[in-house]
């Protein structure tokens, strides 16, 4: 099994981190460019998008949440989803917004037009983004150790490609909880060995 990735996509972060937290060897992780058009990449999926994940049988599995929920029924313990469920989900559905709206304007700004942040839509994906992790740092998931649930991985992964990419914003507001948060994960080996970095 192995998968393809790159350095700074959130959507593969967190497919690589619940890959870890599961056990499995990251070693086979392989760095494409989805912008290029990569024959392995496209010979496994057409959309040329990472997570993808390669099976030992070849089939590929792909989107950051379905390679999540595959691997919850294909090793259910530890599982990433024990909690209150509900409260998992919310708060995992808020950062996947906010991680949205962020690849938005990084795609918009890196293939169209460097000031889209500052079109109608890219002010409109910003305001997800302000009133996301204002939200996000008003309730943050709780940790207390152990393996982290998956409102944590994607509140920690949404958090850190916020710092990557828009770390010199104005409009990026403290977030303190979301830091202390961060914090008692970082050195997690799933986590400090999947840093995004440009």
């Amino acid at each position: 099994m192995r998968i393809l990735t790159n350095t700074t996509s959130p959507y593969a972060r967190i497919a690589r981190i619940a890959l870890g937290e599961k056990g499995f060897d990251l070693g086979g992780t392989r760095i494409v460019n989805p912008w290029t058009d990569d024959e392995d990449m496209l010979r496994l999926n057409p959309s040329s998008r990472v997570p993808t994940l390669e099976l030992d049988s070849g089939l590929p599995i792909t989107e950051s949440l379905l390679i999540v929920a595959w691997l919850e029924r294909k090793v259910p313990q530890p599982s990433l989803l024990d909690g209150d469920l509900d409260r998992i989900v919310s708060r995992s559905g808020l950062a996947m917004g906010v991680i949205d709206a962020m690849a938005n304007i990084m795609t918009g700004v890196m293939q169209m037009d460097p000031n889209f942040g500052e079109t109608r839509v890219g002010l409109k994906r910003r305001r997800t983004i302000v009133n996301g992790f204002r939200k996000l740092e008003a309730d943050p998931p709780p940790y207390t150790g152990g393996v982290p649930d998956l409102s944590v991985i994607t509140t920690v992964v949404a958090l850190d490609y916020l710092r990557l990419r828009f770390k010199d914003a104005p409009w990026v507001e403290p977030l303190p909880k979301l830091d202390a948060l961060r914090d008692k994960v970082a050195a997690r080996p799933a986590f400090a060995s999947t840093l995004p970095y440009v």
